[in-house]
């Protein structure tokens, strides 16, 4: 089998208001993704998936782009020998900063070796480890009262667990998490994500009210290039320590560990390095007996392979699952992506969420949305 062609497809945001603290203020962005298909000499493509938050566009346009730069060192190549491919689009990546092409690219690989084998991909990552549960995240900002009326919802459809941004002030968001903590159902988890907006001993005021409430994690308390003052928070207080979703690829999880500075990784694999490195992530921290947790905000072929590495890990209990429509019945539903055909598979069933016994990611495209949706 060999590579004939690599095709990239950027895409509108097909999900509106979505807000994430940029810098220091709240700002509205879009989810658009870039869809990477691989094509053989076999008939059989691979899909792959990274996306940038540049409502306009003219992020996914580029990092398409990317992808087909990247892509020519694919050309007459085998796609099934995923790491030796790896490997040596790493060597142009890491000079050229293009880690979402190669984290796209990565992707679609594992999607062609499952359906060439004929099995889902957690299968060829050593099968099913255990159930995984999703907890929930909303993609635009909410008010403290807004989020104490959203648990008993999602606790109606599945869920037992949510998380909540912060950042706004140490005084601000301990009434935020006292207020939101106090309405949540009885056994219902609560964690927290700053985005590092706070120095270290704002962060360390701000946790010792998440020891009080048991608070699940705090996520990015400070910034995430300080692995000291991670590990020192981290010795100091009781609430976990999570993040790692900025880094890429698997190789800084090692200066982590060795630190002790964080109880919960939450590799991106649409920029970290797709499955291959996501999964290394999950090898490592599952020596150190540590938490593995997918940041996985975003649309489904990218889902979809987060959901593969997460099934597959030992370490890993729990993935990310972002609830874009405040008025669905089921919150748990997977509305994010349609583009994909299927992505009614994708869902909250009884508490746990798994990916579809389809070959490779479990995705099928719907290739007249992507055209209505194309970035030309």
């Amino acid at each position: 089998m060999r590579v004939t062609d690599v095709e990239a497809i950027p895409m509108e945001s097909a999900v509106d208001s979505v807000q994430m603290k940029l810098g220091e203020t709240d700002q509205t962005v879009g989810v658009s993704p870039v869809v990477v298909k691989v094509h053989t000499d076999t008939g059989i493509t691979g899909l792959g998936e990274t996306l940038t938050y540049d409502p306009t566009g003219r992020d996914a346009a580029f990092a398409a782009e990317g992808v087909t730069s990247l892509a020519r060192h694919l050309e007459g190549e085998d796609p099934r020998d995923v790491s030796q491919r790896w490997s040596e689009l790493y060597q142009h990546a890491k000079r050229s900063g293009a880690f979402k092409p190669l984290s796209a690219i990565d992707e679609a690989l594992w999607d062609i070796v499952g359906k060439d084998a004929g099995k889902p991909l957690y299968e060829l990552l050593g099968g099913a480890a255990g159930d995984v549960a999703a907890y929930a995240t909303f993609p635009h900002r909410k008010s403290t009262e807004e989020l104490a009326e959203d648990g008993a919802w999602l606790a109606d459809t599945g869920f037992d667990s949510m998380k909540i941004t912060v950042g706004g002030g140490v005084a601000e968001d301990r009434e935020r998490i006292r207020t939101v903590a106090a309405a949540l159902p009885e056994g219902f988890r609560l964690s927290m994500d700053a985005n590092t907006s706070y120095g270290f001993s704002e962060a360390l005021r701000l946790s010792r009210t998440a020891e009080e409430l048991e608070m699940e994690w705090f996520e990015e308390p400070i910034a995430h290039t300080d692995i000291e003052g991670q590990a020192e928070l981290n010795r100091r207080v009781d609430v976990p320590i999570a993040a790692y979703q900025s880094h890429y690829p698997h190789y800084p999880a090692v200066d982590h560990l060795r630190a002790n500075a964080l109880d919960v990784y939450q590799p991106s694999l649409y920029v970290c390095g797709g499955v291959t490195a996501a999964d290394r992530v999950a090898t490592l921290v599952e020596s150190f007996d540590e938490r593995f947790v997918p940041h996985a905000f975003g649309p489904l072929v990218n889902y979809a392979a987060s959901l593969h590495v997460a099934v597959a890990s030992p370490a890993c209990d729990l993935i990310e699952f972002a609830v874009y429509d405040d008025d669905a019945d089921d919150p748990g539903q997977y509305v994010a992506s349609p583009y994909v055909a299927n992505q009614d598979e994708f869902g909250l069933e009884d508490g746990t969420i798994s990916p579809p016994d389809r070959p490779g990611l479990g995705v099928e495209l719907d290739d007249d949305v992507v055209d209505e949706l194309r970035i030309e």
